[in-house]
């Protein structure tokens, strides 16, 4: 999974999480998989200086990459944006950051 990033690359963790939760409110998300990963970037927003949404669509997207099953938006909120990946099983993954565009890679294993 590849998430474009204007500007400057945040901060960023990426984790194994019993469940997905929207950023915020807690709310549970019903992406029903079997692992999760939750990324966190911050300093970072999903939306530009009108409020308007940067990242379109979903929350859920369908990926249907093998182990990777859906990607989801899980909250931009107080300068925190979350993705979840919803696996079929749990995987070994590697995170890479990329330059020129900037952009941060998480590959997980079939």
């Amino acid at each position: 999974m590849v998430i474009d990033v204007k500007g400057a690359l945040p901060g960023y963790t990426v984790r194994w999480v019993p469940k997905l939760v929207q950023e915020g409110s807690g709310d549970p998300i019903d992406a029903t998989g079997g692992a999760y990963l939750e990324v966190r970037m911050r300093p970072a927003a999903a939306h530009g200086g009108s409020g308007k949404p940067t990242w379109t669509g979903g929350p859920i997207f369908q990926a249907g990459l093998g182990n990777v099953q859906n990607v989801v938006k899980t909250g931009d909120f107080e300068g925190v944006v979350g993705v979840g990946i919803v696996l079929d099983h749990r995987a070994g993954f590697r995170v890479t950051e990329q330059r020129s565009p900037n952009r941060l890679v998480i590959d997980v294993a079939h």
